[in-house]
């Protein structure tokens, strides 16, 4: 039997977690579109891989920790509410996001995630690190 979407979320979910860049690439179809506002909306799977492949390859660890998940009437959207935390040595970020899911064929997508990006760019930065871009003037 088919894995479900709500189970391919997840499995992309620790994926994350054990910082395998081209494993979250992998798990999404190759024109995928990932949108975390206010940060442009990537496309396909290279834009995707260079914008998390520096976080993912510096931090030392990862964790998206998922408070609720839930499935739409679709099968294919899924809703996730969570905490990502990103750590860095002793230090650590951490944001609360609500990320949206639309799983086609076994992979993610579409994949949107809303949260404060910018407090959390400022906490990175405080870290040494900006992920992915900079801030939004």
């Amino acid at each position: 039997m088919a894995k479900t979407a709500e189970q391919t979320v997840l499995d992309f979910c620790k994926l994350w977690e054990q910082q395998d860049v081209e494993g979250v690439v992998q798990a999404m179809t190759p024109d995928c579109a990932y949108a975390n506002p206010p940060i442009p909306a990537m496309h396909g799977r290279d834009e995707v891989r260079a914008f998390i492949a520096k976080l993912l390859t510096t931090t030392s660890k990862v964790e998206f920790i998922i408070h609720n998940i839930a499935t739409a009437a679709n099968g294919k959207t899924v809703y996730t509410e969570r905490t990502d935390a990103f750590s860095m040595g002793d230090k650590r970020v951490a944001a609360p996001v609500m990320g949206i899911f639309v799983v086609r064929d076994g992979l993610i997508h579409e994949w949107r995630d809303y949260s404060d990006i910018t407090g959390f760019i400022t906490e990175m930065r405080k870290m040494g690190f900006t992920p992915g871009t900079e801030l939004p003037s």
